[in-house]
């Protein structure tokens, strides 16, 4: 009888970190004979994020980073940014300015549940439509959301590349909106932005750090604003030396 307990706790409560493990293997299983595998995003030199997956960015400077990367999905297609409605505050547009080629092109829309948050966030990615789908969650997803958010945007890829276009390849991206690190479990990848002091009058500084990604162990770099940009596609971040 004590076996049987125990077999039934130990069903009850699996290993998170096992699970979302098979369910990322299950999810690319999903689309592996959908064609060959996109070109990664790359906002950044050291940052590579998979097209038809979700991915998760955290840190006390998470916005600044999801903005990075929506900047370089704009040269591919539309981006939604998806936020709390019931929340006054917003993205300061003239923040936005140094982050993305054309900030008045970003599509703001905001939710009035938190459920709504990732149901649009799917419907988004499925339909294929958006390069890339910003995500500030107020409820952290369970990892049936995530996998259901995963073959959304696999879909979404697929859809494309069946009716001949190679762009947009959609993404997700997914933040806490009061929450610095919610770790959702089950993600393709974490990554996380944290300020650094500033030195003298050099430009501002960050932290960037790998936190999960499939096949790389976690890793973090120093990188800086760059001063000046002469091509719009360039990288705004760049490894300070």
């Amino acid at each position: 009888m004590d076996d049987a307990a125990d077999s039934l706790s130990v069903v009850a409560k699996p290993d998170l970190a096992t699970a979302a493990r098979l369910l990322a293997d299950l999810t690319a299983s999903h689309h592996r004979d959908a064609g060959p595998v996109a070109v990664p995003l790359q906002p950044l030199p050291q940052m590579a994020l998979a097209r038809g997956r979700v991915h998760e960015i955290a840190g006390p400077a998470r916005r600044t980073l999801a903005a990075v990367i929506a900047g370089a999905a704009q040269a591919e297609g539309p981006v939604l940014w998806l936020r709390p409605g019931w929340r006054r505050e917003g993205l300061c547009p003239q923040g936005l300015a140094r982050l993305l080629p054309d900030p008045g092109a970003l599509i703001m829309v905001n939710c009035a549940r938190p459920v709504d948050i990732v149901w649009s966030m799917e419907e988004a990615l499925r339909a294929g439509c958006v390069a890339l789908v910003v995500a500030e969650i107020a409820e952290v997803p369970d990892l049936r959301q995530v996998r259901r958010l995963h073959l959304a945007a696999g879909d979404g890829l697929a859809r494309n590349r069946a009716a001949g276009r190679l762009t947009p390849a959609p993404l997700g991206v997914m933040l806490g909106y009061e929450v610095a690190n919610g770790r959702v479990a089950g993600v393709e990848s974490r990554w996380a932005l944290h300020p650094l002091p500033p030195v003298d009058a050099g430009p501002p500084r960050w932290r960037l750090d790998r936190q999960l990604a499939r096949g790389l162990p976690p890793k973090d770099w120093e990188v800086q604003m760059l001063t000046g940009r002469g091509d719009a596609s360039a990288p705004l971040l760049s490894e300070n030396a």
